[in-house]
């Protein structure tokens, strides 16, 4: 089943489209404040509620983040690790890598160049 929505906040935007029993998000735009993550946060938890715990988060087109954004990504993994699955990223450019790089991000998540890779990391 493939399910696609979008989905808009002040400074983000977000796709979502279901491939059971992975749920990919595409982002797009900025995370740098509470408003912008806190509708996100509420919808993607809501999908873990309902097992939907295999999570790739698509970055192509995020295109800044600071700690609030690290810190939802963090609240993100954990939950999905604590629900036994995974959050995997992918497409991780520009900026949004740098931080990830400085902050050493990129040895935590597992990351993927492509999302058809991110996906199957599931399979």
């Amino acid at each position: 089943m493939v399910l696609k929505e979008k989905k808009a906040n002040l400074n983000i935007q977000f796709d979502i489209d279901i491939q059971d029993p992975v749920i990919i998000y595409t982002l797009k735009g900025k995370i740098t404040s509470e408003l912008d993550s806190e509708d996100f946060e509420k919808e993607v938890f809501n999908h873990l509620n309902q097992n939907y715990f295999r999570i790739v988060f698509n970055l192509n087109e995020l295109t800044h983040t600071n700690s609030i954004g690290i810190g939802f990504f963090m609240r993100t993994l954990t939950k999905a690790r604590i629900m036994g699955g995974e959050l995997v990223l992918c497409n991780v450019k520009g900026n949004v890598e740098k931080i990830f790089k400085i902050s050493k991000l990129d040895e935590i998540y597992t990351i993927y160049s492509d999302q058809t890779e991110a996906i199957n990391h599931f399979k």
